[in-house]
């Protein structure tokens, strides 16, 4: 083997070792959160420990390339919580579909204004970076009509990592659903049989490539989730994955999450985090008076609502209102239709802005 040949190996094998490094702090993370009894323990915990490290400089990375396996873990479960009575109250979601447009405008336009004359960044910069959607999706887009990058990426990192960490906190206040419950429909492995396991193994294994080429949101989660909701909706299977495997794909969101911030400029990411902690209750407060409206339209309760319109990810909300036990489908119905329309709607609008500017 030559000397070319040897270095991709050698690359692989750091980064291998960086990755299990990665891992077994978030894991670590997560059993003190666990121990302490936190909301969401796997994922925030992981989330917590890994920024930790990746500020301290530790040899950390991303789990963005282990991520979409273990996101497939998270759509089958939330498909596994679908059942025939949802398509009884779609026509309730009609409210609430309405709230979310709202949300999504109100929300786009206290981030561009916030960061545009407070934090006094770019236009281009500014409107892509007060968009709640994808991280990559707003950066690529921001960046190709001569936004600032690094800003747009650091500006959404942190806002998903803020509204990931506190809205299942705040929630847990009121609510006070604990640690792990309603993370897993079924616990423990005697009550599979080889078809229960062979028919979720399809789900993710079909509903992920599917996802991609239908050109969905998130496709790693989105298309398992929809084709287990379809499997567990028909009967042909009550079964989720086990709790283990839940909370190891915990874990993976948590330290993609938090691994994030490696190598950010700590200047950058200091100004960031502190426009970021204004700017983001600021967004917060706003859906969540916007779910407050749609409850006066609907008969869907305020958890459930204000889960759809949170600035955060698909599966991160999804998983809070799985442990909630509050309407999943709903929620994950309404942030993808968020994610959807921003990818699809907001660099055309910006680009109609600037020309009759």
């Amino acid at each position: 083997m030559s000397l070319a040949d040897k270095a991709p190996v050698a690359s692989r094998l750091q980064y291998a070792m960086r990755l299990a490094f990665s891992l077994a702090i978030g894991a670590f993370g997560g059993a003190v959160f666990y121990m302490l009894s936190l909301p969401l323990p796997w994922m925030l915990g992981a989330m917590c420990t890994v920024l930790t490290a990746a500020l301290m400089q530790l040899p950390v990375v991303s789990a963005k390339r282990v991520r979409p396996p273990m996101a497939a873990v998270i759509g089958v479960m939330l498909g596994s919580s679908f059942n025939p009575d949802m398509f009884a109250r779609i026509q309730e979601w009609v409210p609430v579909t309405l709230a979310a447009v709202m949300a999504m405008i109100a929300t786009g336009l206290v981030g561009y204004l916030y960061l545009h004359y407070v934090a006094k960044l770019d236009p281009v910069t500014s409107y892509f970076g007060g968009m709640s959607a994808g991280i990559y999706e707003m950066t690529a887009q921001g960046g190709m009509l001569g936004g600032d990058e690094r800003r747009i990426a650091l500006i959404q990192a942190t806002r998903v990592f803020l509204v990931v960490f506190c809205v299942p906190m705040v929630l847990n206040l009121f609510l006070h659903f604990g640690s792990t419950k309603g993370l897993s429909l079924q616990n423990g492995a005697s009550g599979y049989t080889i078809r229960d396991i062979a028919v979720l193994i399809i789900c993710g294994a079909v509903g992920w490539p599917l996802a991609q080429k239908l050109h969905l949101p998130n496709p790693a989660v989105i298309g398992p989730m929809l084709f287990s909701g379809i499997v567990h909706v028909s009967g042909i299977t009550s079964s989720a994955p086990p709790y283990i495997l839940v909370s190891a794909a915990q874990v993976v969101l948590g330290t993609t999450i938090g691994g994030q911030f490696l190598g950010a400029d700590r200047r950058l990411l200091l100004e960031t985090a502190k426009h970021s902690i204004v700017l983001m209750p600021l967004m917060i407060a706003v859906s969540a008076l916007c779910a407050w409206i749609a409850v006066h339209w609907s008969d869907v309760g305020f958890a459930a609502i204000f889960l759809g319109l949170a600035p955060g990810g698909t599966a991160e909300m999804s998983l809070v209102a799985l442990a909630i036990k509050t309407d999943v489908a709903l929620v994950v119905f309404h942030q993808m239709f968020r994610q959807v329309a921003i990818h699809l709607l907001a660099p055309g609008f910006f680009r109609v802005i600037r020309r009759r500017s």
